[in-house]
């Protein structure tokens, strides 16, 4: 969530796990975007219509 508050712009999950060092694989990256997907459908952060998240509008 820090990754997606301190962003100047909405981010997509590959620019989140590229900032915390997570690999980009598929088999890497899919436990952060199921994270960041759940939080999502809580309300924090917003997803947007193209995918990329932020948490203003």
């Amino acid at each position: 969530m820090d990754v997606v508050r301190q962003a100047d712009r909405p981010v997509m999950v590959k620019q989140v796990c590229t900032e915390l060092g997570i690999s980009l694989e598929p088999a890497r990256s899919e436990a952060p975007r199921a994270k960041l997907n759940r939080l999502a459908e809580r309300g924090w952060p917003r997803k947007l219509a193209d995918g990329k998240l932020t948490t203003t509008l």
